[in-house]
């Protein structure tokens, strides 16, 4: 006896364990999330670039985000007319470049991406290479070791040094500042060109005395349809990047800043060639995805296996399919509980759950509707077909046909009475409710017409009870996401087919039998 238990125990275990393992996998690498209805905050970026196109070959390219930092790209498209489009690196960006033969008047190439927040805060990028230094005339290289010198002796680290620089570069009165920047006016207006201004003259300085330094331009995702690029300083403190606000000398980006490029300078994001007259825009949009559908495009990009050999892989009206199907286990589970610890009597197990998805269609009332009247006219074929004395297999082939023409007659009463639900009947099924017939017939020769009335009853609560658990959207859609649950399903029956006590209809049986052992 205690090698089947230990070999059940083993079983139990590793049916949990792998169910647990592959479900954690999911939900915590892969980020499939618990309910249907999750959404990831995502953005949709669209960025323009039009120009005027005079007959010639054209040759244009835009800066596009490369691995941004908190953000995670989940998809991408380019958009023209006939244009050949290649993607490459530069430097730290990433470059589109459109091409063409051939082109005249007005042209219009897009980019667009859908971004989510990821947990991601570094970008994926080299370390920096040499440092950019350009020749500097005298009054500029005096310029810089002033401010060296007297940010020096106020900082401490990478960080320190490069914030005082930022904030004494950020003085308009300061003369050496003038030298490196020039003038600049705090409007709103002109605080974008301002604090590009500044940053590519922080750049300057800290590249003077070796330390890593670029430019980061970016936008903010908030609802727009002209974006207009925010200006930070990044600066590589020899472990990682540190953002540095050139206007007030703060650390870190704010949350919904997406950074768009890295760059030495000033330059601009785009160039053309063979085209005049061009206009460049950034479009942001707030665009929630599915969370499914995130945690689907994320194990794509990371080339797992349960992914792709996934549901999510199979077409859409299979997935529609095994929706439902992945659900006959759990009524199944529930038949057994209704079975084995309250007792309940029914014709089978299959029975119940079969009708349960039948009710998918029928809904509930209409459903026992249906069912009872097809079961007694049915019956009174079965009791009828007693005096003919016929053998099994012809007795159900007749019962078979019985219920298909009780199922048609039933439609056409329905369309004839504008009962739309009477329609639904035709999704019973046929099999099942043959072989139930029949069932109650022999149980109402054996066992009585109570029995068999009780039976066929509590078929029918069996099949509401599951239908009511089968048609709830959240397990539905915890067993197609995660369908490892069903072996920690197989394990919770595994371990209920090991109870042999009272039923809870038994109980109540028993109940008068222990009073009366009571008040002896």
């Amino acid at each position: 006896m205690r090698s089947p238990k230990r070999h059940l125990s083993i079983l139990l275990i590793s049916l949990v364990s792998i169910g647990m393992i592959i479900f954690l996998y999911r939900y915590f690498y892969l980020g499939v999330p618990l309910r249907p209805a999750a959404v990831v905050d995502s953005w949709t970026i669209e960025a323009n670039l039009k120009f005027q196109a005079r007959g010639t070959p054209i040759k244009a390219s835009f800066v596009i985000p490369n691995l941004p930092p908190n953000y995670a790209t989940l998809d991408e498209y380019f958009v023209s007319h006939d244009y050949g489009v290649t993607t490459s690196k530069k430097q730290f960006n990433r470059e589109t470049v459109w091409s063409i033969r051939r082109a005249s008047g007005l042209q219009s190439l897009y980019y667009r991406a859908i971004y989510r927040k990821t947990t991601m805060e570094e970008p994926l990028i080299e370390k920096p290479g040499p440092i950019y230094k350009p020749e500097l005339t005298e009054a500029q290289l005096a310029a810089v070791d002033s401010i060296t010198a007297k940010v020096r002796s106020t900082s401490a680290d990478i960080q320190t040094f490069a914030q005082e620089t930022v904030k004494l570069l950020s003085r308009n009165s300061y003369g050496n500042a003038k030298i490196l920047i020039g003038t600049f006016s705090t409007s709103e207006d002109n605080k974008a060109s301002a604090n590009l201004k500044l940053a590519s003259a922080a750049v300057l300085v800290l590249g003077q005395v070796n330390i890593h330094a670029m430019v980061v331009q970016g936008i903010l995702l908030k609802q727009q349809n002209d974006a207009s690029f925010v200006t930070y300083l990044a600066v590589f403190n020899d472990k990682e990047w540190i953002y540095i606000n050139p206007e007030t000398g703060a650390v870190g980006l704010p949350d919904n800043f997406l950074v768009w490029s890295w760059q030495y300078g000033d330059e601009l994001v785009y160039t053309i060639k063979g085209g005049s007259r061009p206009q460049f825009s950034i479009a942001v949009s707030p665009t929630p995805v599915s969370a499914l559908s995130v945690a689907k495009i994320r194990g794509t990009q990371t080339d797992s296996q349960l992914i792709k050999f996934s549901l999510l892989q199979l077409p859409v009206n299979v997935q529609q399919t095994y929706q439902i199907l992945l659900t006959i286990p759990v009524g199944a589970f529930i038949i057994l509980l209704l079975r084995n610890f309250v007792g309940l009597v029914t014709f089978g197990t299959f029975m119940p759950v079969l009708i349960a998805l039948a009710f998918r269609e029928t809904h509930v009332i209409w459903g026992v509707i249906l069912f009872t009247t097809i079961v007694f006219f049915g019956l009174l074929v079965r009791f009828y077909l007693d005096h003919l004395r016929l053998l099994l297999v012809p007795r159900l082939a007749t019962i078979l046909t019985v219920v298909i023409l009780l199922m048609v007659i039933i439609s056409i009463l329905s369309v004839h009475l504008g009962l739309e639900n009477g329609l639904s009947v035709a999704l019973f099924p046929m099999v099942i409710l043959t072989m139930t017939i029949e069932r109650m017939c022999i149980a109402w020769d054996e066992r009585g017409p109570f029995e068999a009335i009780k039976s066929g009853c509590g078929s029918l609560l069996a099949a509401i009870v599951a239908y009511e658990v089968m048609r709830n959207p959240e397990i539905e859609y915890l067993v197609f996401a995660f369908p490892e649950l069903l072996l920690i399903l197989v394990a919770l029956i595994l371990l209920a087919g090991q109870y042999r006590g009272y039923r809870l209809l038994e109980l109540m049986r028993f109940k008068a039998l222990g009073q009366g052992t009571g008040r002896k």
